[in-house]
């Protein structure tokens, strides 16, 4: 159950670590003077952004939160997983005791069908089916019940992380945090607000684009 969790909380931080090391420590921009060595290979001609932030070491800190510690001990974090357990084993029992109630009525139906009349086989087994699919959708709705609860959960999480980091980045002057797990994917849980250039790339690439 815990494994399961974890791994929507890694697909909802998931973000490759690199891109953060690329961004924070190379501010410096290729010398003038650096030509192709392959004449055979050309590269299309960036488009110059002005708007984009000065990304140096100095724009603050990088600091990481051990996910295993995160998860056995941030008490919100222990409360909301017990609470997705409990939920999903009353989800289990109620679906096992419509199962089998199912199993008996079929049972019950296969001790008796040799002495009905074919309208009345045709007629229970028209039931049974009908049971049968009733069972079906219930267990999918209880299925996508458990899974928007679980990415409610992580989205919370999430939240409560980002809006305290924001604090504490202020004080700490961090510009990215990530989640850390040894021997396992690095996921970035805050970034600085200021080093987004999200926009500025976009409308570049968009520009770019337009040019073919």
């Amino acid at each position: 159950m815990n494994q399961r969790i974890s791994l929507i909380l890694n697909g909802v931080l998931a973000i490759a670590v690199i891109v953060l090391y690329v961004l924070h420590f190379k501010g410096q921009k290729a010398s003038p003077d650096v030509e192709a060595t392959d004449s055979t290979q050309t590269a299309e001609a960036p488009l110059i952004i002005d708007s984009l932030p000065n990304i140096v070491s100095g724009n603050g800190a990088i600091a990481y939160i051990d996910y295993e510690q995160l998860t056995t001990k941030y008490q919100f974090y222990k409360d909301g997983v017990a609470n997705l357990e409990s939920d999903y084993k009353k989800k289990q029992q109620d679906l096992m005791k419509r199962q089998e109630t199912l199993e008996q009525n079929a049972a019950n139906y296969q001790q008796v069908a040799g002495g009905l009349t074919p309208d009345v086989r045709e007629k229970r087994e028209r039931m049974l089916m009908e049971e049968d699919q009733k069972l079906r959708e219930y267990a999918d709705k209880l299925d996508k019940e458990w899974s928007d609860k679980q990415q409610t959960f992580a989205k919370n999480l999430l939240t409560k992380l980002d809006e305290y980091l924001k604090v504490l980045s202020k004080e700490k002057n961090y510009a990215y945090v990530f989640t850390y797990t040894k021997g396992g994917p690095a996921n970035i849980v805050y970034a600085k607000d200021s080093l987004n250039i999200s926009t500025q790339v976009i409308n570049g690439l968009n520009a770019q684009y337009k040019k073919k």
